[in-house]
């Protein structure tokens, strides 16, 4: 979780409140507090939250909560006259841009500070590591419009920041940690995207370094926000984000013209988002019989505003998504403290579900036998679950439309997750004994089925089939206190004649044996695997 510290002194200046009051009510805006020590405080904030990643934006949020100032800010954006010229190249490059000036400023170095740490937060949260959007400041004073945000090649040279000498993006590439960190996010090899000024200057080289020309310091009056990204809706998120946080800071924020073929946008675009007002869902969702006006007065107090049915946020709220969001801002707006705990009106006192017991015992058994327990995804990749088995697919369980090939299919065994971790682990030291205990899906007439299995697998030159048999039989005697009975059988998973179906007490449970060549050879392990995959559901059934 992202850390802001807050100077008290400064912070009561900010808000006007105590500094017990401050302390008091900070984790009733959502902010955890990781340590105080009479003269500042570290607290947490969700990633979701990124308004709150400066003590500007805490403060704006606390005063609604303290009641000194209600309602939604209201931020008056000016035209600049700048403008910046995109380059029709980039759309295969880094194609979204969206730019701000901020004027009337005067910042002090905690300002800096807490701004720099604002931007590093947002590429490390909602920008993932600046593969989605990176963020450019720059001294305006320093730059002269209009900008031209454009493709250049490796030999393309500036200052970057932090350096007095120039390098060429190629250098910058390769022999910088910033280069080295985020060059491989620009996916046009040899396209490289810069934004310059009418003097041929280099501000920035996104998503990877900005120029040293352009540096901000607390002598900064005007500050120009630049971010680029991949999607111009998480352009547009962090760009609210972080010119109203300089507008709290006290600045002014004028627009920039984004000028592209066909085409030209003012940005900041800082439309109030909106959201119908349900009453009766937020009733329900807090277990609060709230009337109207309170409902109102709650929300206002978060820095919301109310126009009969409809919710308005300031465009920086980009966690607001959906109605039953307002719950939560209803809730902190009354205030979390006033909201007594209810017990619920059973008598009853709560226990553990006798399965979930079950699973916890297996998982102790397996574990004292020196297995390691491994936990891997239910949606895997078709190809591990069956090319590398040469398995058919056809009853396979797919995913519509997955987002990755890596997770588009339900796994219907525990064997395949099990052997994709020992081919990662080649190089570790041998014997490798691990399991799993998770969940299987198969395709049944009437739609999916849901089933909990055990899958083991035992790894070195001297395994066999004896070995996986002797671990099952502790497991089942140890859990169902049953000897298990083995049938020749056939297995995708397991070599022909070396491989049996177990059943207790004439009911199957599952298979053990030793894995095909073909399956070892596919995975490039270099040692026999031998292993077992049991239905946990049909092992409990003993108990009874």
């Amino acid at each position: 979780m992202p850390v802001v510290r807050i100077g008290l002194r400064r912070f009561q200046r900010m808000v006007g409140a105590s500094r017990s009051e401050i302390l008091d009510k900070l984790p009733f805006i959502g902010l955890d507090i990781e340590s105080s020590d009479g003269e500042a405080v570290r607290v947490e904030y969700s990633p979701n939250r990124p308004d709150l990643g400066t003590d500007i934006g805490i403060a704006r949020s606390l005063k609604g909560l303290l009641g000194r100032e209600t309602g939604m800010p209201v931020y008056v954006v000016k035209p600049s006259g700048i403008s910046v010229s995109v380059d029709g190249r980039l759309s295969s490059v880094r194609p979204c841009i969206g730019a701000a000036a901020v004027t009337g400023l005067r910042l002090d170095a905690e300002d800096v500070r807490q701004i720099m740490s604002l931007q590093e937060d947002l590429h490390n949260g909602l920008g993932r590591k600046r593969r989605v959007f990176a963020i450019g400041l720059h001294d305006l004073e320093r730059v002269a419009p209009p900008l031209s945000y454009m493709v250049v090649g490796p030999d393309c040279s500036f200052v970057p920041l932090g350096s007095r000498a120039p390098a060429t993006v190629g250098s910058i590439l390769t022999d910088t940690p910033e280069g080295r960190s985020y060059g491989a996010i620009i996916p046009g090899r040899g396209k490289y995207p810069i934004i310059k000024d009418s003097r041929g200057s280099v501000l920035s080289f996104p998503p990877v370094i900005n120029g040293d020309a352009t540096r901000v310091t607390e002598k900064t009056r005007a500050v120009l926000v630049e971010v680029t990204g991949t999607g111009q809706g998480a352009v547009d998120d962090a760009l609210a984000v972080a010119t109203t946080t300089l507008a709290e800071a006290g600045g002014r924020i004028m627009s920039v013209r984004v000028e592209r073929r066909g085409s030209v946008r003012e940005t900041p675009d800082l439309s109030p988002v909106q959201l119908p007002l349900d009453t009766d869902l937020i009733r329900r969702v807090l277990g609060l019989q709230l009337t109207g006006q309170e409902m109102v007065e709650a929300l206002e107090r978060s820095r919301l505003s109310v126009r009969r049915t409809t919710v308005f946020a300031a465009r920086y709220r980009v966690d607001l998504m959906h109605r039953v969001d307002l719950a939560e801002e209803v809730a902190l707006g009354y205030g979390i403290w006033r909201i007594g705990p209810l017990y619920p009106p059973s008598n009853q006192p709560g226990s553990f579900h006798p399965f979930e017991q079950f699973l916890d015992a297996a998982s102790t058994v397996m574990a004292g036998a020196g297995m390691l327990e491994m936990m891997t995804f239910e949606l895997v990749d078709e190809g591990s679950m069956y090319a590398r088995f040469g398995r058919s697919g056809a009853a396979k369980v797919a995913v519509h439309q997955p987002r990755s090939l890596e997770h588009s299919v339900l796994r219907d065994s525990l064997i395949p997750s099990l052997m994709t971790a020992l081919s990662e682990n080649v190089r570790s030291d041998y014997p490798q004994r691990i399991f799993e205990i998770g969940r299987v899906y198969s395709r049944v007439a009437d739609g999916v089925s849901e089933s909990w299995h055990l899958g083991c697998l035992v790894a070195h030159s001297q395994t066999s089939f004896s070995e996986a048999k002797m671990f099952l039989e502790a497991v089942c005697r140890t859990l169902a206190g049953a000897e298990i009975s083995a049938h020749e059988a056939e297995h995708w998973a397991f070599a022909h004649g070396r491989c049996a179906s177990v059943g207790i007490s004439g009911r199957m449970v599952g298979h053990v044996g030793e894995l095909s060549a073909e399956a070892v050879d596919a995975f490039g392990l270099r040692v026999p695997v031998a292993g077992f995959e049991v239905d946990l559901r049909e092992l409990r059934k003993q108990l009874k």
